[in-house]
């Protein structure tokens, strides 16, 4: 799965989290993390703009991915990407996704 490239969201707290972009489209690995579905616009002058439409964590985002039951939102909000934070102690996963959602507020989280 070729990486877009980074981006940092920041929580509610203030703290700034790294994550890995990629097309929402493409094969994903079988490993624990926090994501983004984003939608990604390319902007004038080779800016970036990526809207927040979910954040969730999981053990395995490959077949959180494929199959998850927010899809239809998904579609509805014109994802294309997923940004990741690979995270595999699933207490410090819960933390973050927490932190961002009670930040973002994303519309596929019923905020």
């Amino acid at each position: 799965m070729p990486k877009i490239g980074t981006l940092d969201f920041t929580g509610i707290s203030g703290h700034k989290y790294t994550f890995n972009v990629y097309p929402l489209n493409r094969e994903h690995k079988e490993k624990e993390a926090v994501y983004v579905i984003t939608h990604r616009t390319i902007k004038a002058v080779a800016s970036v703009d990526h809207d927040v439409i979910f954040i969730g964590e999981t053990s395995n985002v490959k077949s959180e991915i494929e199959n998850h039951p927010k899809n239809a939102c998904f579609e509805k909000e014109v994802a294309n990407c997923v940004c990741v934070h690979w995270e595999e102690h699933e207490d410090t996963r819960a933390k973050i996704a927490e932190d961002l959602k009670n930040f973002y507020h994303p519309p596929c989280n019923n905020f």
